[in-house]
């Protein structure tokens, strides 16, 4: 009782925040202004400009990656004739959206939904995923993510864990974004330390 409260009044609170999102953005912007010094206004805005960068591209990956992923779900359960390809495909395609555990959800849909009809199949249909959630997993999910966020993919897998692990699915869902975006800082960093030297006049 206590999750399903937390998750409609945060939901609820999500759609107050993007309805009046220019306000409080103005307002945000007109604070920090008013009250934090210009060279650390400037840093801010930068940070937040790459932040919504790279979280608008981690969500155009995303779904990209997601996509893909039904894609050969439903090319592969055609092949193997398993049963409900096209609805569990689609199940698949919409879980996955949440990194780390939504794949498995829709797998365990995908499963209950073949038993009824045969559990043979079912437990052929839980290997034919578990191949395809490997492949996923060590190839597509690292390849087409990190490149939309410009992350190496073994640094999109070590943030998906690491973020898993710590926040649960905020923080797989946020990882790679927070990843990507001091990345970024980190390589600004080192190249502003590392600029060339000016040769000195002769």
């Amino acid at each position: 009782f206590s999750g399903v409260y937390q998750t409609f009044f945060s939901f609820l609170i999500s759609v107050y925040i993007l309805a009046q999102k220019e306000r409080i953005g103005g307002f945000t912007v007109r604070c920090i202004d008013a009250f934090i010094p210009k060279k650390a206004a400037k840093a801010i805005y930068h940070v937040a400009a790459m932040t919504y960068d790279s979280f608008s591209r981690f969500i155009s990956g995303q779904l990209t990656e997601s996509v893909i992923l039904g894609v050969l779900c439903f090319i592969g359960m055609t092949v193997f004739r398993f049963p409900n390809a096209a609805v569990i495909s689609v199940f698949i395609c919409a879980t996955s959206l949440v990194p780390v555990i939504g794949a498995t959800v829709g797998v365990v849909t995908g499963f209950l939904l073949i038993l009824i009809v045969s559990p043979l199949k079912a437990i052929l249909f839980c290997v034919f995923f578990a191949v395809l959630q490997q492949l996923e997993n060590a190839l597509i999910y690292p390849s087409v993510v990190g490149k939309s966020v410009g992350l190496p993919g073994v640094i999109v897998v070590c943030s998906v864990l690491v973020g898993g692990n710590i926040g649960g699915i905020v923080g797989a869902l946020t990882s790679v974004p927070a990843a990507a975006v001091l990345f970024v800082l980190l390589k600004e960093a080192v190249a502003a330390r590392t600029k060339p030297q000016a040769a000195p006049d002769l």
